[in-house]
């Protein structure tokens, strides 16, 4: 039980996050993600196991759709290209271990792009100090301002641990940060009802918060994708990776705002197909495949059983001090980390 209590707990880590860390709580038949020696990444010509052997050394780019690109930094997050006819953007920036701009001009050239964050964590936004100007819900400036390169660089530690030395990827890689507020760029406004038109292609924006004050999620409805960053996946965290307490947090960051954003994705199911988050191909577990389609509507019935108490969180050491209490759905395609006060 004691080697359960502490894969759950650093496997909270990585879903404080919004990471796809159901594989440890034994939920990967019932999703999308089969186990890594049974799928290799779709850009890697070794083994996994050769991989292994010598860590994947840079970011892992994959087509996703026409025109559509995931970017993995190291198995920690995914950052995404997403091109139109006149410009693209770059959604997400990574923890911002590697030269972000570059990377992207060395693979898409030199097509104009805008940086969109879908929220201020720091495996999301913790590369945004490579850049100008970034656009971010308001809610989540904050947020992304306590990005400092120590952070980042426990995250990475964190990850490292977590993956068998898969990656080679070590906490001194982190670029910026070191004055956070000084090297921030420009924000500038993300909300409910814009729409990002690339030309030819255009992605609405959708508030989604719960996860964090200000996560956003983005519906590209003529390829039939929606991005959801974080907002819902199959290990969804309320808990706030930065300490904050119930005084401190938005009203949104609790039971009922997950709800509420669950019930707004599952609105719009009949305009996408595929459902991307924030963590395609985490860790070891390198398949890079969407969502679960049960992910949406079982969160919402986890939701609902919380509040009515029908089911309660297993108990386990909250990484704030404190405890923190996880809870599966019957089927086990998704889970809900949170604190008791969040139950509202």
């Amino acid at each position: 039980m004691e080697d359960v209590t502490r894969r759950n707990f650093v496997l909270g880590l990585g879903s404080a996050l919004g990471m796809l860390g159901l594989a440890a709580c034994g939920a990967n038949a019932a999703t999308e993600e089969p186990a890594a020696t049974e799928q290799p990444a779709e850009t890697e010509e070794a083994p996994v196991e050769a991989a292994a052997a010598q860590g994947i050394s840079s970011p892992i780019l994959t087509e996703l759709a026409y025109r559509t690109y995931q970017i993995s930094e190291y198995g920690m997050d995914s950052l995404f290209w997403i091109e139109g006819d006149d410009k693209a953007i770059l959604l997400d920036t990574g923890t911002g271990t590697f030269d972000v701009p570059g990377f992207v001009k060395a693979n898409f050239g030199d097509k104009p792009y805008d940086i969109v964050l879908t929220h201020g964590h720091v495996d999301h936004a913790g590369g945004m100090f490579q850049f100008d100007k970034v656009y971010l819900h308001e809610a989540d400036y904050e947020l992304a301002l306590s990005n400092t390169r120590e952070v980042r660089a426990n995250y990475v530690q964190s990850m490292v641990d977590a993956s068998d030395g898969l990656y080679a990827v070590t906490p001194d890689m982190v670029i910026g940060g070191d004055d956070p507020k000084a090297e921030a760029p420009e924000f500038l406004p993300l909300n409910e009802g814009d729409v990002i038109d690339l030309g030819g292609r255009k992605l609405e924006v959708y508030f989604t918060p719960g996860h964090t004050a200000g996560s956003c999620s983005f519906l590209d409805r003529d390829n039939r994708i929606l991005f959801t960053g974080d907002a819902c996946n199959q290990n969804t965290l309320l808990t706030p990776i930065d300490g904050s307490g119930e005084d401190e947090v938005s009203d949104d960051q609790c039971i009922s705002g997950l709800k509420k954003t669950a019930e707004k994705m599952l609105s719009l199911q009949d305009a996408f197909d595929r459902n991307v988050n924030g963590h395609v191909g985490w860790g070891p577990y390198l398949s890079f495949t969407s969502q679960s389609p049960l992910v949406i509507p079982e969160c919402i019935k986890l939701c609902q059983d919380i509040l009515d108490g029908k089911v309660k969180g297993e108990e386990q050491p909250g990484m704030f001090g404190g405890t923190n209490l996880i809870v599966q759905s019957e089927t086990g395609a998704m889970q809900i980390q949170y604190y008791d006060w969040q139950v509202k």
